[in-house]
C-alpha cells in the first residue's frame, strides 16, 4: 500500500517501502533516501497545519496514547475514562473565548436515577505535609429520575456542606430544603452575623439548640464571650434571660398571653405619652375596656376601678353564701399563708438545659416551709353589727385564679363599686351608708362622715337582686 499520508504509515517497519510514492526499499537509489526524508518533513508539515490529520479511519482525530483528539472533542481511550491535565507554572488551566466561555460537563448515562452524580468538579491535595485527597467538591446531582437536578458543594472529604435545588432553595446542612434557606445541623445550628473591629470580635449568633429544646436564641458576643439576649421558646418569648425562672431579671411573654417583668433595683415598667395628656394603660376584659390609667398635666388618674384588699376568715375556709357587695368587718386575726417544705429538683432527661447545664444538676434547690410575710392584711367577717366602726369594705370575689390558696377574699375598701341594700330599704342619691348589721348597707341618718360610715350612693339604680330580694346599687366606697 502506498503511504501518501502519515496515517498511511504502518507500525511494521519493513511495510514502509515508500513515502509518498518515492522508493525506500532496500535496492533504492541514494536520491530516494534524500527524496524520501523531505517527504517526511511535508507530512509533518501538513499534520502542524492540520491539511493532514494523524489517524485513521476518521481523518479528524489524533490519538496520543489513551487520548483522542477528534473536532473539538478531547476523549479518553482507555477503559477508565480519567484525563489528566497537569499544567506547569502557575498551574491554572485558561477558558477563553471572544463570547461565553463555557466548561461543559455531560454525563452519557442513558439511565439516571435520584442520587446519580451527572458531573462533578473535584479539590484535591497531594503534599508532603499529609494534605491528601478530596478538599472540596462541586457536583450536580440528580434529585428524582433525571428531571430535576441539584447543585451540592462540599468540603472536607466527601461531606456535603451546601445544597441547592432547582427551585433556588438553598440547604446548609440539608440535602432537601423545603425553603429559600435553610440551616439544619443534628447538634447546634449557629448562623454567625460578625463584625470585627480593633480586634474585639462582636455581633449576633442566631441558633437553635438540641433536638430536646428546639428554642431560637440569639445571643450578642462582646471580646468573644457570647451572652443570650432573647429565646424564643414552644410556648414563650424570653428577653435577657435564659430561663423560666421568675427570680431571673429579664422579660417573659408566654404563648398564653401572660407577661413577666424582672428587675433587681430600678422601675420594671416605664409609660411615656408624649405629645399630648391622654389615656397611658388601658383594662380589658371580654373585648370591652373596664379601666385606665390617665395622666392630665401632672395628675394621673384610675379610672373605672376601687382600691381593694386580700383577706381571709379566720378558720381559712369559704365562708358559704357570701355574695358581691356583702358588707365585711375588720378583725384582730391576721391572715396566714402557710407553705410546706418542698424537697429539691433535678434536671432530668427531656428537660429544656440551660448553657452550662446537666442532667443531674440541681434545678430547684430545697424549700423550708415557711409562711409568707404579712405586715397589714387581718381577718374579716361579714359585718354583724349595726352602725359597726369596725366597716372595713365590701366582697368583691373569691380568688379563684390561686391553685393553693383558694378561700382568699378579694375586699374593696375605696373607690367605684356597688354595695348590697336589704329588701324594702328605701335609697337616694347621696345618701351616705353604714352597716345595716346583717352583711347589708342602709342610710346612716344624716350627712356627716363618721367612722361608720362605708359608702355613698351614686345612683339609685338596681344592678342585680339576688333570690332573697337583697339588691345592688353603685356607690363610692369609703372604708378606709
Amino acid at each position: 500500500m502506498a503511504k501518501n499520508s502519515i496515517r498511511d504509515y504502518d507500525a511494521t517497519s519493513g511495510n514502509n517501502t515508500d513515502v509518498q510514492s518515492v522508493n525506500i526499499d532496500e535496492s533504492c537509489p541514494a536520491s530516494g533516501i534524500n527524496n524520501a526524508i523531505r517527504e517526511v518533513m511535508a507530512d509533518l508539515k501538513d499534520v502542524s497545519t492540520g491539511t493532514v490529520k494523524l489517524e485513521t479511519p476518521a481523518a479528524d482525530q489524533l490519538n496520543v496514547d489513551n487520548i483522542r483528539i477528534d473536532g473539538n472533542t478531547i476523549s479518553s481511550t482507555d477503559t477508565n475514562g480519567d484525563i489528566s491535565l497537569s499544567p506547569n507554572g502557575t498551574g491554572a488551566v485558561e477558558v477563553s473565548s471572544s463570547s461565553t466561555p463555557t466548561i461543559n460537563i455531560k454525563s452519557t448515562d442513558a439511565v439516571v436515577v435520584v442520587d446519580d452524580v451527572v458531573g462533578a468538579i473535584t479539590f484535591e491535595e497531594s503534599d508532603a505535609t499529609g494534605g491528601t485527597g478530596v478538599q472540596a467538591f462541586i457536583k450536580a446531582i440528580a434529585n428524582d429520575s433525571g428531571n430535576t437536578y441539584d447543585m451540592s458543594i462540599g468540603v472536607g472529604g466527601n461531606t456535603e456542606a451546601i445544597r441547592v435545588d432547582q427551585s433556588g432553595n438553598v440547604g446548609i446542612g440539608s440535602s432537601s430544603p423545603p425553603n429559600l434557606l435553610t440551616l439544619q445541623s443534628t447538634g447546634s445550628t449557629k448562623l454567625n452575623i460578625r463584625h470585627t473591629a480593633s480586634g474585639n470580635g462582636y455581633g449576633y449568633i442566631f441558633r437553635t439548640t438540641g433536638s430536646t429544646t428546639n428554642h431560637l436564641i440569639v445571643e450578642s458576643e462582646t471580646n468573644g464571650t457570647a451572652t443570650e439576649r432573647m429565646r424564643i421558646a414552644t410556648d414563650r418569648v424570653s428577653l435577657f434571660k435564659n430561663n423560666n425562672n421568675f427570680a431571673t431579671p429579664g422579660y417573659e411573654f408566654d404563648s398564653d398571653g401572660q407577661a413577666r417583668f424582672t428587675n433587681n433595683d430600678a422601675s420594671i415598667l416605664n409609660m411615656n405619652r408624649v405629645d399630648n395628656d391622654g389615656t397611658l394603660m388601658q383594662f380589658h376584659q371580654g373585648g370591652t375596656e373596664e379601666g385606665s390609667i390617665s395622666v392630665s398635666g401632672t395628675t394621673v388618674s384610675f379610672n373605672g376601678g376601687h382600691l381593694s384588699r386580700w383577706s381571709q376568715a379566720t378558720d381559712g375556709n369559704r365562708i358559704t353564701g357570701l355574695v358581691k357587695g356583702t358588707v365585711m368587718a375588720n378583725l384582730d386575726q391576721m391572715a396566714v399563708w402557710h407553705h410546706e417544705a418542698q424537697a429539691a429538683t433535678y434536671y432530668t432527661e427531656g428537660d429544656e438545659l440551660p448553657d452550662g447545664v446537666s442532667v443531674g444538676d440541681e434545678k430547684t434547690p430545697a424549700i423550708a416551709a415557711y409562711d409568707e410575710q404579712n405586715e397589714q392584711l387581718n381577718c374579716m367577717a361579714v359585718s354583724s353589727v349595726e352602725g359597726d366602726a369596725n366597716v372595713a369594705g365590701v366582697f368583691v370575689n373569691w380568688d379563684d385564679d390561686d391553685e393553693d390558696f383558694t378561700a382568699d377574699m378579694n375586699v374593696a375598701m375605696t373607690g367605684d363599686m356597688v354595695i348590697r341594700i336589704a329588701s324594702g330599704t328605701t335609697v337616694a342619691r347621696g345618701d351616705l351608708l353604714m352597716s345595716a348589721g346583717d352583711g347589708t348597707a342602709k342610710p346612716q341618718g344624716d350627712d356627716i362622715v363618721r367612722s361608720k360610715t362605708i359608702a355613698k350612693v351614686t345612683s339609685t339604680t338596681v344592678s342585680h337582686t339576688y333570690d332573697d330580694g337583697t339588691f345592688l346599687v353603685p356607690c363610692v366606697l369609703m372604708a378606709c
